[in-house]
């Protein structure tokens, strides 16, 4: 008895060693590769070294990019490259940067992944094309305005019929087929947005100053529209993470540089000003529904047209930024004077997860930044 007692120790002992020796050898090499891959301190782990040099803002790709955004894990961006070709993944600090693919996509113009980030739909000229890495672009329609719907199930898309000019609302399935009629459009040339944890996506006429329009909200699976917020001139917008607010832009008068961003209520369709003037495009909501970040341009023109001189490249700005508390309208700037950077024309801002830093695009430059708030 004694003696099964010590074999059975023993038998013990030397599978609880295997299994500790197996986790370390095998698993801690791959966490330590992972942890490498997508840290989101970057910067902050070198504070120690005394020739360290800590930047509010700093830049993490030096090429020609376009349409960044957060990948499926929520932990690396993924970014279009114009200079070397092909999407690409980087970590939050830009110390770690992959290749996924080596599509050649000269005329890209947008990128909207699916939830999954699996495939994502690309606007290259007046065409949509269904993509997944590697697989190459399928034709889904050839339109100025497409956009997931349904939760990635089917499509929205405006058509322009050449006969006629009956300019229609559609849904079709991802790769364009069993399409059906919803509704007639004023215009085939919108803007396009998912409506966040709903199946409806959201569309709106492009900026411009001298035409009034609003936001418009279409169901998938129902043949109905229905109209939000109110008409405004020059209105951009902006949904909340989930779904029940959204930001407006508008200038307070037609033709002016005069702007306006407010919060709005979905439900209720009630909007604050936020008293700071500048676009919705210029803002990313932070991840807990309620602040936002914002870039405020410095240099708006008086004589200027906004939103329109802005997309047209006829006013370049320098910008400064600014959080904000869309309950309250408590303003924080996250950088000083000291900070900002000669040039900075932010686009296509971005928030990681835990609301720690702030990317985007530099207009001056077409390269990708950071900012730690």
């Amino acid at each position: 008895m004694k003696k099964i007692f010590i074999i059975s120790s023993v038998l013990l002992f030397l599978l609880a060693g295997f299994y500790v020796a197996y986790n370390f050898l095998l698993k801690a090499p791959e966490l330590k590769e992972d942890t490498n891959m997508i840290s989101s301190l970057g910067d902050e782990k070198n504070k120690d070294n005394k020739n360290f040099e800590f930047k509010k803002i700093s830049r993490i790709v030096e090429s020609d990019i376009s349409a960044i955004s957060l990948d499926e894990s929520g932990s690396r961006i993924r970014y279009y490259d114009n200079t070397n070709k092909g999407f690409w993944i980087t970590s939050f600090d830009g110390s770690f940067k992959k290749k996924m693919s080596s599509d050649n996509f000269s005329d890209l113009k947008e990128v909207s992944w699916s939830e999954d980030g699996k495939r994502a739909l690309l606007k290259i000229n007046d065409s949509f094309y269904l993509y997944t890495y590697n697989e190459g672009k399928k034709l889904i329609k050839k339109t100025k305005s497409l956009s997931w719907i349904g939760f990635n199930q089917g499509v929205v898309y405006t058509f322009s019929d050449s006969e006629n000019g009956k300019k229609t609302l559609n849904i079709a399935n991802p790769d364009g087929s069993n399409w059906r009629e919803i509704g007639t459009v004023s215009s085939d040339n919108l803007i396009m947005s998912v409506v966040p944890k709903s199946t409806k996506a959201s569309f709106w006429t492009k900026a411009d100053s001298f035409t009034e329009s609003e936001i418009t909200l279409v169901s998938f699976g129902k043949e109905e529209l229905e109209t939000k917020g109110g008409l405004k001139f020059g209105a951009d917008y902006l949904w909340s993470p989930e779904g029940n607010n959204f930001l407006r832009s508008s200038v307070a008068r037609k033709g002016s540089s005069d702007l306006v961003l407010e919060i709005c209520d979905l439900k209720s369709e009630n909007c604050s000003n936020l008293n700071l003037p500048t676009i919705a495009p210029k803002c990313v909501w932070l991840k807990n529904n309620k602040d936002i970040a914002c870039a405020l341009p410095k240099n708006i023109k008086t004589d200027s047209i906004w939103p329109n001189d802005y997309w047209s490249r006829k006013n370049i700005t320098e910008d400064s930024f600014w959080k904000i508390d869309t309950e309250t309208g408590k303003k924080e700037r996250i950088t000083e004077e000291s900070d900002e950077m000669d040039g900075i024309d932010a686009i296509n801002l971005v928030a990681s997860p835990n609301n720690d830093f702030i990317f985007f695009i530099n207009r001056k430059d077409n390269q990708l930044y950071r900012i730690s708030i």
